[in-house]
């Protein structure tokens, strides 16, 4: 097989300038299907976003598959991200292969015209960050709180019922629901987990429409493991915006980014996805290993037994240096059993075994030499 031409852009001396790069098929990571569909799309480019891999397109009609509107899009090719910029003209062809599509066989006209929108991004919580204590409305019109789902993991997306591409929206739900599914065959570990989809369209997605919406996924099964949610505009946008999620309304559509957020039963954040290239056994891995937690660090020691607190849940040892821990000191440790402490008076020599956990040092074993 021959190689690929190198492409380079073109600049011309003229009031506009194009370039004109043609896909590279070689080695192309999206290949589309016999069922694909394509149609040619022509716009003005708002913003690019090069972290999410997705350029935003004020686009005309697109016939026989929607209406002008802004929309972002994601391209086959990486230099289309290099080389968009805000207010440039653009022309490709956009191909819908089920969940997913893209755009390839682009040309991008560079014209030096007003001012256009420019790519932004908000800041973004970092994992280890505490979540918010959001309040926004489920499906069922009830109100509800980000500290209801404390005890349990937490996954949160954002979508909208109306949302056209099927890379997006969709996709995203239909990934929740691979997830919901492969929790159901963990009974300990669904009892510990929850799903939750945030609508970013409180207009038009009331808790009714929610609700119908996520019957489809669910089976028409009770929202007791995966809710569908939104709240008053204000509640959505505070929540949307801490997650780095941007949006807005265009057209009768809203652009929007994507978010996907693993949070800890203690309401900490673990991982928080972009964009739609993640697949839902990632995140089933990441709720196993939040139930697995991290081993417990363990440590020796030995001392003398100076007092038992009167509730006999501690003791206080004047112990030898513990290594890796701590050097020697007189010091009150709680113990994981009173029955620990049975055979043990003040005076006592004794050696122990300590537990590093997340609320501190424990005893979990104690001997008397």
């Amino acid at each position: 097989m021959s190689k690929p031409m190198n492409r380079h852009p073109i600049y011309l001396t003229t009031a506009v300038v194009i370039i004109a790069l043609a896909a590279l098929l070689a080695g192309c990571s999206r290949r589309a299907s016999g069922n694909a569909q394509r149609y040619e799309l022509k716009g003005t480019v708002v913003s690019v976003d090069r972290r999410g891999a997705t350029v935003t397109i004020a686009h005309q009609a697109i016939p026989g598959y929607m209406e002008a509107m802004t929309m972002p899009f994601k391209p086959k090719d990486g230099w289309v991200l290099d080389q968009a910029q805000p207010g440039n003209r653009i022309q490709a062809t956009l191909v819908v292969d089920g969940l997913r599509s893209w755009l390839e066989e682009v040309v991008i006209t560079q014209e030096a015209t007003a001012d256009a929108p420019a790519a932004g991004g908000s800041a973004e919580p970092q994992p280890g960050d505490p979540v918010p204590d959001f309040t926004l409305t489920n499906q069922d019109g009830k109100r509800i709180t980000l500290a209801d789902y404390r005890g349990r993991a937490l996954v949160l997306t954002f979508i909208y019922t109306r949302c056209p591409l099927p890379d997006y929206c969709p996709l995203m739900t239909s990934h929740f629901a691979e997830i919901d599914q492969a929790l159901k065959g963990d009974a300990a570990l669904y009892e510990k987990t929850h799903l939750l989809s945030v609508s970013v369209d409180p207009e038009y997605d009331s808790p009714a429409v929610l609700r119908g919406y996520g019957a489809k996924y669910t089976g028409g099964a009770a929202f007791n493991h995966w809710e569908f949610a939104t709240g008053k505009p204000e509640e959505v946008k505070k929540a949307a915006a801490w997650f780095g999620l941007q949006y807005w309304a265009e057209g009768g559509q809203i652009v929007h980014s994507l978010r996907t957020a693993v949070i800890a039963p203690d309401g900490r954040l673990v991982k928080l996805y972009h964009g739609n290239e993640w697949q839902p056994a990632e995140i089933v891995a990441d709720l196993r290993g939040i139930q697995a937690g991290p081993a417990a660090q363990t440590y020796l020691g030995v001392g003398v037994v100076e007092s038992v607190g009167e509730q006999r849940t501690t003791v206080q040892i004047n112990h030898e240096d513990i290594k890796g821990l701590m050097p020697a000191m007189s010091m009150p440790f709680e113990v994981r059993s009173p029955a620990l402490l049975e055979q043990i008076a003040p005076g006592d020599r004794v050696s122990f075994t300590l537990e590093a956990l997340p609320h501190g040092l424990v005893i979990v074993e104690l001997r008397k030499q």
